[in-house]
């Protein structure tokens, strides 16, 4: 087999991942937006919209998963050459920050609120403020990372 049929997996492998990850962040900001409709008007009904977008940071996982192996893949078959480039270092700098924002406060905001759903009224709307910040982060990043990736800059 050529090496380019194998640079073009790690290629393919590295947008299905971004996909994943992406589609799964729109996704998860969409359900919280919904949970929050329901929130306000019935909370059980809340808390059948939270246990369906519960299993969004697994996939969220899997994305970032297949976005790093394949990464590694394709700068191992490009010796590297992209590591060289700015455009490169500062989405390679945005991608670490995503999956810290999503482990170090997302995840936590989303586990305080599970907690926070049966004592404190008062608490889960600061959580709401907190997870509303972080979708938009997430989004704004995801949004920077496609510029940088089609618009290459030296």
């Amino acid at each position: 087999m050529s090496t380019q049929i194998f640079f073009q997996g790690f290629i393919v492998l590295h947008l299905i991942g971004f996909l994943l990850f992406a589609g799964t962040s729109v996704a998860d900001f969409v359900g919280f937006r919904q949970f929050w409709k329901l929130y306000d008007l019935d909370k059980t009904r809340a808390a059948t919209a939270m246990q369906a977008i519960s299993g969004f940071p697994v996939l969220m996982r899997a994305g970032i998963g297949l976005i790093i192996l394949s990464g590694i893949g394709i700068m191992y078959m490009t010796h590297g050459v992209f590591g060289e480039q700015l455009w490169f270092r500062i989405k390679f700098a945005l991608v670490l920050l995503i999956i810290l924002n999503t482990f170090l406060f997302g995840l936590r905001q989303k586990r305080q609120l599970v907690k926070s759903l049966e004592t404190s009224d008062s608490a889960v709307q600061k959580i709401r403020g907190n997870i509303r910040l972080f979708h938009l982060f997430q989004l704004l990043i995801v949004f920077i990372i496609i510029l940088l990736s089609v618009y290459k800059f030296n």
